[in-house]
């Protein structure tokens, strides 16, 4: 089944609306800069402080005793992560002895799917055509049905059982115990095995393998419904899965303090503290910190340039509404638009991440900068381009007589 839309929003409305628009742009624009300055410190005093960690690193060959002489030294060590503690789930039944215990909930649920489709008419006004879509699907988080534009697509509005995780407390490294941080970092979740003798706390559920399918309330409340949950699944029934963190080896570069760990400060001020699942060497540690300092960076420099791009855009948008009059000519500027939007973004970034790599690599710096000020002669080049093409053609002159 599907609802259909339609609405037209006036010229002037439009034009009204992109006027508003231009302060959120400017903040956006404005936003940009201190977000990549930022970042390229960020990324600069991270390197830095991998490069001294790296070379200041020991390795310990064994985690089986503290040894005082590496007291306050960042040291490599890889072994078995164990713990004591028993995790449970009380709603379920569920309990083992691990490092972690999630549950992960989803429940059977309407979803509502929007695809609109916009027409420009003469005069500026635009008529948007919005058709609604309706689907059945197994989600993690609830959906909201009371905005759903049809009736008869009701979400119970809430999951019952709600995905969560528990962490041990306390996790041994061979004679070391793990922080807090440390522990929450550990990974390598597994599905949970249980026993042959599990008997779930909620009432009539099927169980197939690892996961546990709960009916909804109303079934749950009617005991003659018999209902395959698996094959047969309703609106508000959910599927629960189990997944552990059992002990396991893995690799460790922090600072010893006694019997644990803590962060290594550089020069920088930025601390080294790393951990990983499995037996990894303190080089291939380092590497993959510069590997996802390096993803960091480059993700936050296209935030950046995206930041400034899209507030250019908004700023530049009331005059694209003003040329809709003619919806050709409104599809030019907005075009128009979006080239300038993208390479005054581009410029504005290479610029900034040039400015602030000056205080750390200005060899870089200067490349960056040139690139930066080929954009600046491409933009000057076009606008040439335009006045020569605007130009009124100059009267060829009178021949001689002879």
């Amino acid at each position: 089944m599907a609802v259909t839309e339609t609405t037209t929003q006036s010229w002037g409305s439009r034009l009204g609306d992109s006027v508003k628009g231009v302060i959120a742009g400017f903040v956006l624009f404005i936003l940009g800069f201190p977000v990549l300055f930022w970042n390229e410190g960020n990324s600069v005093k991270t390197a830095k402080a991998l490069d001294e960690g790296e070379g200041a690193c020991v390795p310990v060959e064994s985690i089986e005793k503290v040894d005082p002489e590496m007291e306050g030294q960042l040291v490599h060590m890889t072994g078995l992560a164990t713990t004591q503690d028993v995790l449970a789930d009380d709603q379920f039944g569920v309990s083992t002895t691990a490092i972690a215990l999630k549950r992960t909930t989803e429940m059977f649920q309407w979803v509502e799917h929007s695809k609109t489709e916009e027409k420009k008419n003469l005069g500026g006004s635009v008529t948007k055509t919005t058709t609604y879509t309706y689907t059945q699907e197994w989600l993690e988080s609830a959906v909201d049905s009371s905005g759903f534009k049809e009736q008869g697509h009701d979400n119970p509005g809430f999951i019952e059982f709600p995905s969560e995780e528990k962490r041990a407390a306390n996790v041994t490294f061979g004679a070391f115990h793990l922080n807090e941080r440390q522990i929450g970092r550990i990974g390598s979740e597994q599905a949970y095995a249980f026993p042959t003798d599990f008997v779930c706390r909620v009432e009539r559920v099927q169980r197939q393998g690892s996961v546990i399918y709960v009916p909804n309330k109303q079934t749950r409340d009617n005991a003659l419904n018999n209902r395959d949950v698996a094959s047969q699944a309703r609106i508000g029934d959910m599927r629960v899965k189990f997944t552990v963190i059992l002990p396991h080896n893995i690799s460790l570069v922090a600072k010893q303090r006694g019997d644990t760990f803590v962060g290594y400060l550089a020069k920088t001020k930025k601390k080294v503290d790393l951990l990983c699942d499995g037996a990894k060497d303190a080089a291939e540690m380092f590497e993959d910190a510069r590997d996802a300092n390096a993803m960091l960076t480059w993700l936050v420099r296209l935030g950046g340039f995206l930041l400034m791009f899209f507030g250019l855009s908004m700023i530049l948008k009331p005059l694209s509404v003003l040329a809709d009059v003619l919806p050709i000519l409104g599809n030019i500027v907005e075009m128009g638009n979006g080239l300038v939007a993208g390479i005054v973004a581009l410029v504005c970034s290479l610029v900034t991440i040039a400015i602030a790599w000056i205080f750390y690599r200005p060899v870089l710096a200067i490349f960056l900068l040139v690139l930066a000020a080929g954009g600046i002669f491409l933009l000057w080049k076009k606008r040439q381009a335009k006045k020569a093409e605007a130009a009124p053609a100059a009267p060829a002159a009178p021949s001689a007589a002879f």
